[in-house]
């Protein structure tokens, strides 16, 4: 993992000591992101500035330090997470200076420069990448297949800003941090799958998974390089088991310490197998909820056993109501959003105790649910998009969705969009179009795939960001083994009954047969849990409290006494946290700090006396 960043000027040429100090700062604001930062790299023509702050995880020498050229200058590249290689493998185009992977990803881009899609599709791994071509002057951004990792940019000063975190546009100055209200209604209404190219703040994009930015100054052009085939071939186990080991084994290579995520379910337990396999030291953890504030409660009964079977060690991590209302109102300076589920808080509390722990990458089993699982024709958005109105998508979206399943969630959403003088059948269109634009762009007459490749591009990217926010604080790498392209690939060819037949203990069925052996019968045969809804009526007044404490989001008047007397955990939780986001973005506001003064304190998540990783 690092941390990237950068400025194209779109005016011609700038002060070079003025993109250095951009630079500087920018680097500073990721120093939470890894362990060092070289200079930032400042083109001859004073139009492009990239700068990194790296976490080496191989080849730790000085060799493999950022920006990274090619030998002839053509290529400057920074490089965020890790490639593991290529699917279309070619001899390298000069001997490596280094084992890292960063030169690797150097060589691929030099390998195909007029044609960027051609050098990403074939990569394997997580990563987020800037380039600049010094002999045409076109400079590409790109991010990886899944989303792993992220990008984000923002138009502004006749340029082009970029960077791994919003944070880190917004340290420079040159980003003003502003809610777009209706944005932030329709992303409250849709919630957990919330992911696009938009974000919570005004000016600030994401560049979608699998697409890259092309800058020619001044013109940019968005692409996406690769799209999953929907086809129902046969496929067989064998073939998915061949991946998932190709896929252990690339994950493998690290110089430093590993541990893993160990919930006890199908999907960690068979990477944590994995790894013991190939003979890797790992140290497992699992979290376990305190005092009726939610959480599975058998997660650390199956990780026992799990850890038991495999021989590693497990650490046992409790979350109580205390600790979690503490840290409400510091998480969301770092996810820059109001936090929408409890999986935030219990991602924070267990990636601070690995880095504790002095480990660096942490193995997880993210993506292995929306690739082969969660389908039983009750997500939305499976639906055939031709069917009538009254049993289509649009209508349970706009209509069902919240008020079927979470009444008070939906009373609330809309009682704040009328205080805040937004139409909500407006923001409900917009939710409507920009939800099913990915469930509409997969090539098939599928309902079923098509709401694949929507998890896929949308609630997978959600769970991405969430994971890179709360890890990279304490500066881990998260490696999620099943987003890997060969693995998804596989995915949209099989046929989706296949995957879940709807009877008792089929969930997954087909990952489950490929995996067998590495699974205890007891895991194999455990039924897919949530997160149940926190019960402790003591939390509830916390929260309350605390949201009271902090005042209603955006100025807006007191709940009524109904509404309010029906709000629960999510719900206090949903606006203390708006607030306290609020509350930092008018801070930032108020104090902003430009590029030329010295740097604060990266926004460490630490109780006193605490830190992420130096």
């Amino acid at each position: 993992m690092c941390g990237i960043a950068g400025f194209i000027s779109f005016e011609g040429r700038r002060d070079p000591a003025w993109l250095d100090a951009l630079g500087r700062t920018m680097t500073d604001a990721m120093a939470h992101r890894g362990e060092a930062a070289c200079a930032p790299y400042v083109s001859p023509c004073g139009t492009v500035m990239l700068c990194a702050t790296r976490l080496a995880i191989r080849d730790r020498s000085h060799a493999g330090d950022q920006p990274m050229a090619s030998p002839d200058g053509r290529i400057v590249l920074v490089h965020n997470g890790e490639v593991y290689g290529s699917r279309s493998p070619a001899p390298p185009l000069w001997p490596r200076r280094t084992t890292c992977d960063t030169e690797f990803a150097l060589q691929q881009v030099c390998r195909e420069p007029a044609d960027p899609a051609a050098a990403l599709r074939p990569l394997d791994g997580m990563f987020a990448l800037a380039w600049h071509d010094t002999w045409t002057g076109r400079v590409v951004l790109a991010r990886d297949h899944f989303g792993v990792k992220p990008l984000f940019y923002a138009f502004t000063d006749g340029g082009l800003l970029f960077a791994s975190e919003q944070g880190v546009l917004l340290a420079t100055g040159l980003v003003t941090p502003e809610v777009d209200r209706e944005e932030y209604l329709l992303r409250s209404w849709i919630r957990m799958d919330a992911a696009d190219d938009r974000t919570w703040l005004r000016g600030i994009e994401t560049l979608p998974p699998a697409e890259y930015l092309v800058i020619d100054r001044p013109h940019t052009t968005r692409h996406r390089y690769w799209h999953p085939v929907a086809v129902d071939r046969p496929i067989e186990a064998e073939e998915i088991r061949a991946a998932f080991d190709r896929a252990i084994e690339q994950r493998s290579v690290s110089d430093v310490p590993r541990a893993a995520v160990l919930s006890g379910g199908v999907d960690s337990t068979a990477v944590v197998a994995g790894l013991t396999r190939q003979g890797l030291p790992v140290d497992t953890y699992v979290l376990r909820y305190q005092d009726g504030i939610g959480g599975s409660g058998d997660d650390v009964v199956h990780a026992t056993e799990a850890a038991e079977h495999l021989g590693v060690p497990l650490t046992v991590l409790d979350l109580d109501r205390h600790a979690a209302a503490e840290l409400l109102p510091v998480l969301p300076t770092r996810l820059h959003r109001p936090l929408l589920h409890g999986a935030e808080l219990a991602m924070h509390h267990l990636y601070r105790a690995i880095a504790a722990d002095g480990k660096v990458v942490v193995y997880s089993g993210h993506g292995a649910d929306e690739l082969w699982g969660y389908q039983a024709g009750r997500y939305f958005p499976v639906v055939d998009p031709y069917a009538p109105t009254f049993i289509h998508g649009r209508h349970y979206l706009t209509h069902r969705l919240h008020a079927d399943e979470r009444p008070v969630w939906a009373r609330l959403v809309e009682w704040m969009a009328h205080e805040l003088d937004v139409d909500m059948t407006t923001v409900t269109d917009m939710v409507w179009e920009r939800t099913m634009a990915e469930y509409r762009a997969l090539k098939t007459a599928s309902p079923l795939k098509r709401g694949r490749h929507h998890l896929m591009r949308r609630f997978l990217v959600y769970v991405n960001d969430m994971v890179d926010a709360t890890s990279s604080t304490f500066t881990l790498e998260d490696r999620p083994v099943f987003q890997d392209v060969t693995l998804a690939e596989l995915s949209f060819r099989c046929p989706e009954h296949l995957k879940d037949t709807n009877e008792p203990g089929t969930h997954k069925g087909l990952l489950k047969a490929a995996l067998a052996d590495l699974l205890p019968e007891s895991i194999r045969n455990r039924r897919k849990q949530g997160f149940p809804t926190p019960t402790d009526p003591a939390y509830v007044r916390q929260l309350t409290d605390l949201a009271d404490g902090l005042g209603t989001p955006f100025g807006l008047p007191q709940l009524p006494a109904g509404l309010r007397a029906e709000l629960g955990v999510g719900e206090w939780m949903f606006l203390a946290s708006t607030s306290a986001w609020l509350d930092h973005l008018a801070e930032l506001r108020t104090h902003p700090r430009s590029h030329g003064e010295q740097s604060r304190p990266p926004l460490a998540l630490a109780h006193p006396g605490e830190r992420g990783r130096p």
